[in-house]
């Protein structure tokens, strides 16, 4: 039998052809996924952070505070095993026996050297000179701001504990930093407190006899619980408020009822039916948790 080549090739090629045909398709991706690379559930992490406008490369384990308020806020925060040293004038919490270095008007800066803190805590500056010789020796200085309002209160709060915390969140949160819980929890708690009393309309007298305008500390706290009828900026004279009728006169105690009801402006008030009620003034000046025991003075 003679062989036919030519129908062998053909036959060969048809094969090759069906067989071909039988191989499933592979579809082309339309985007190349790498394994491991997924960024959505990445941890923050907690440093560096930038504190009080000072970048901070890892938690500051050893504090030198120069502001009573600071103080106040370190320890209410959970870190009062953190400070090593305060200034004069830090009186609270009762119990705290540590060494003073002066005031931020007059501080001791070579003996905060000596002790080698990782940070100084004020809300008052201190002086360039003072600034760039703890800088020298290693140590940030942390100016946090002195609040005006509630909101800066609640930054003051969540400043202080970016210091220790840095970005660190809770478990499971990725929105929201223990410093910014923390600032809420404290603005919150101040909110929550000047629901005890309605003060209706109020001026607020300091110890030098000014009232306190609509943009400080003093005002914003109190306008929790009325409207503050004094509408100047800053401090202004007793005389801004002559023909003001409020239901509430809160005063300093640094003042008595006897130099107010002496005063031509305010006995007008006292007359026409305003309430006198004392408070402590440090409340306002030393802006802590603290500072809701101004609502509890109203409320007695």
């Amino acid at each position: 039998m003679r062989f036919n080549y030519k129908k062998c090739l053909c036959a060969a090629l048809a094969c090759a052809f069906l067989l071909s045909g039988c191989e499933e398709e592979r579809p082309v991706p339309s985007e190349i996924t790498v394994s491991g690379n997924d960024n959505s559930s990445e941890e923050r992490q907690p440093f560096p952070v930038e504190c009080c406008g000072v970048k901070l490369d890892e938690a500051v384990k050893k504090a030198v505070s120069l502001s009573p308020a600071a103080t106040e806020i370190i320890c209410e925060e959970g870190f009062e095993s953190r400070l090593v040293g305060v200034s004069d004038y830090c009186d609270y919490p009762e119990n705290l026996s540590l060494p003073k270095f002066g005031s931020t008007e007059n501080p001791d800066i070579d003996g905060i050297i000596k002790l080698k803190p990782d940070a100084v805590f004020t809300l008052s500056m201190l002086s360039e000179r003072e600034i760039y010789k703890l800088n020298q020796a290693g140590i940030k200085v942390l100016t946090a701001d002195a609040p005006a309002n509630i909101e800066e209160y609640y930054s003051l709060y969540k400043e202080i504990a970016s210091a220790f915390y840095g970005n660190e969140t809770e478990n499971g949160q990725k929105d929201e930093t223990k410093s910014e819980r923390i600032g809420k929890n404290a603005r919150s708690a101040l909110e929550n407190a000047s629901k005890a009393v309605n003060i209706g309309t109020f001026i607020y007298v300091t110890e030098k006899l000014t009232t306190a305008g609509t943009d400080t500390f003093e005002s914003a706290v109190l306008s929790l619980s009325g409207e503050n009828l004094c509408k100047s900026d800053g401090y202004s004279p007793a005389e801004s408020c002559s023909g003001l009728y409020p239901d509430y006169i809160v005063v300093s105690d640094e003042l008595s009822y006897d130099t107010l009801a002496n005063n031509e402006i305010f006995s007008v008030m006292i007359y026409n039916g305003a309430k006198v009620r004392f408070v402590n003034s440090a409340r306002f000046e030393r802006p802590s948790a603290r500072t809701a025991e101004i609502f509890e003075k109203i409320a007695e």
